[in-house]
């Protein structure tokens, strides 16, 4: 009997995280075929036909088209938190798992990312440290502000927003939350309210939702100029829940507003980019939550949600946990 074919896809940004995990399955004996990125995939005419799993970065285009004649494909399953690309509404309907990699160091990292730009938005870290730098007199009044006493929005609450909400739960905030379908297990010091008010009351605006048909560009030019005065924006998320180009106008328009961004629309972000223009925002490449323990985590997570499929398993991370009934049906396991 052939072994389980296993279909990898990479792309120049996670070729190093993904090609470790090919070695690994590898090692296991698993038999991978391995495309760089997608633009291989494509030039070397290759499909799903044969494959029993799919482990793709989350913007490799993981299509309804490509899916349905893959009469094998148990899985699919992104290295990271990101499944952006993949239609899941198309893998549900087709009885395959989309599985991703919201491992708990990932989640720690992210929350911890997410309230350190808070905190420096908040207390002006950047102006701070370039008044020493271009050894500039100290302002006469302070620019800093608590974190104590706010308003806090989370948009979106998924694995990352519960984590900040656990984290500022004793810091004396209020915490706002707007999600499309709250939770029957959210804490209670979180009150759910519709995104237009959270835009109004939050002080503090923190962009933690999946990218999705319904996300994108959820925060458009007229919703972005409801943010109170002096609120802080921070996005940690995925770029193109933000119109971009509105959220430059605005923060042009109000110098008074703060904004942190660690992900953008098109990723690396242009050097032409407007974003890089403006005074009031801190920018990062997608980087600040992925710690060490993180990116030594996610290898052996993919690996084992891999296995865990090809087993006739459920992973830990299953991503459209309706599918499960029919998927564990489909393959004759329980």
């Amino acid at each position: 009997m052939a072994r389980p074919r296993i279909v990898a896809v990479g792309r120049p940004r996670s070729r190093r995280l993904v090609a470790n995990i090919v070695e690994r399955l590898r090692g296991r004996r698993h038999e991978v075929r391995f495309f760089e990125d997608s633009a291989a995939f494509a030039d070397a005419g290759s499909d799903l036909a044969d494959a029993d799993v799919l482990l793709a970065v989350s913007s490799f285009a993981c299509s309804r088209a490509l899916m349905a004649p893959a009469k094998n494909l148990r899985g699919v399953v992104s290295p990271t938190t990101g499944v952006e690309g993949f239609d899941i509404p198309a893998a549900t309907e087709l009885g395959i798992l989309v599985v991703n990699g919201q491992i708990s160091e990932n989640v720690d990292g992210m929350a911890e990312a997410t309230i350190l730009l808070i905190l420096a938005l908040l207390y002006d870290l950047h102006g701070a440290e370039a008044i020493l730098r271009n050894n500039r007199p100290r302002p006469a009044q302070a620019s800093s502000r608590l974190l104590g006493g706010k308003t806090v929005g989370m948009i979106g609450f998924g694995q990352v927003a519960r984590a900040v909400a656990k984290r500022l739960a004793g810091w004396n905030v209020d915490i706002h939350a707007f999600a499309r379908r709250v939770p029957a297990d959210a804490p209670g010091h979180v009150r759910f309210v519709e995104l237009d008010e959270l835009l109004r009351s939050s002080d503090v605006v923190c962009v933690l939702a999946a990218l999705n048909s319904e996300s994108l560009g959820l925060l458009n030019a007229a919703r972005l100029r409801l943010l109170k005065s002096g609120a802080v924006l921070v996005n940690t998320a995925r770029g193109a829940i933000i119109d971009e180009a509105a959220l430059c106008d605005v923060a042009r328009e109000r110098p008074d507003l703060r904004l942190a961004l660690d992900v953008f629309t098109e990723e690396p972000l242009p050097p032409d980019s407007q974003l890089r223009d403006l005074q009031n925002a801190i920018l990062t490449p997608h980087m600040l939550g992925q710690t060490q323990e993180s990116l030594a985590a996610l290898p052996e997570a993919a690996v084992e949600n891999v296995e865990r499929i090809l087993a006739g398993q459920l992973p830990r991370y299953v991503c459209n946990p309706d599918v499960i009934p029919r998927w564990q049906v489909r393959w004759g396991v329980g």
